[in-house]
C-alpha cells in the first residue's frame, strides 16, 4: 500500500492548476496584443510598399509593380526593388528610394520575427498547460512517490518561468523600435 503525502498532493494540484490558469490567461492577453500589433504591422507594411512603389524605376514594369501592390505581394516587391538596387550603378539612385526600400524590408523582417516568437511562446505554453493539467490529474499518484512528486514540482516551476521569459522576449521583439536609417 502506498502512503500519499497530502501536502505534496495539494502542492502538485494547486501548482498545476495555477500554472495552467496563469499561462492560459497570459496567452489570451498576448493573443489580443498580437492581434492589434499585427493589424498595425499590416498597415505599416502596406504604407511602406506604397511609398516604395511611388518611386518608378526605369527597369521595372509599372503594371507589374501595381499588380504586386494590389495583391499584397510585398515580399516580392521588396525583392524586385532590392534586385534592381543591387544592380544600380548610377550615381543618381534616390536616397528616398533606398530609405523606403529599407523601411519595407525592416517592416517585413520585423513582422516575421514577431510571428516566430509568438508561435514559439504559444507552443511552449501549450506544452506547459497540458503538462500542468496532467499533473493535476495525477497528483494523488505522484504524491505517493515523494522524490518524483518533488521533481515534478521543480519541472513545473521551471517550465512556467521559461514560458514567462518567452513572453518577455516576444514583447521585447514586438515593441522594438526600428533602427534609424544611417545610424547603425
Amino acid at each position: 500500500m502506498l502512503i500519499i503525502d497530502r501536502d505534496l498532493e495539494s502542492s502538485l494540484w494547486y501548482l498545476g492548476s495555477t500554472i495552467a490558469q496563469t499561462l492560459s490567461g497570459s496567452m489570451g492577453l498576448l493573443g489580443a496584443i498580437m492581434l492589434f500589433s499585427l493589424q498595425e504591422a499590416s498597415k505599416s507594411i502596406a504604407r511602406a510598399a506604397v511609398q516604395l512603389a511611388a518611386h518608378p524605376h526605369p527597369t521595372m514594369n509599372p503594371a507589374y509593380v501595381h499588380h504586386l501592390l494590389t495583391r499584397r505581394g510585398f515580399h516580392e516587391l521588396a525583392k524586385l526593388y532590392g534586385d534592381n538596387l543591387k544592380g544600380a550603378t548610377e550615381v543618381g539612385t534616390s536616397l528616398d528610394l533606398l530609405g523606403h526600400h529599407a523601411t519595407l524590408t525592416w517592416e517585413l523582417d520585423h513582422d516575421a520575427l514577431v510571428r516566430r516568437k509568438f508561435w514559439t511562446a504559444l507552443k511552449a505554453s501549450g506544452v506547459m498547460i497540458s503538462f500542468s493539467i496532467a499533473v493535476c490529474g495525477l497528483s494523488p499518484q505522484l504524491s505517493a512517490h515523494e522524490r518524483i512528486g518533488q521533481g515534478i514540482l521543480v519541472i513545473s516551476i521551471i517550465g512556467a518561468v521559461a514560458c514567462l521569459v518567452l513572453y518577455g522576449i516576444l514583447l521585447r521583439a514586438l515593441f522594438r523600435p526600428p533602427l534609424e536609417i544611417g545610424k547603425q
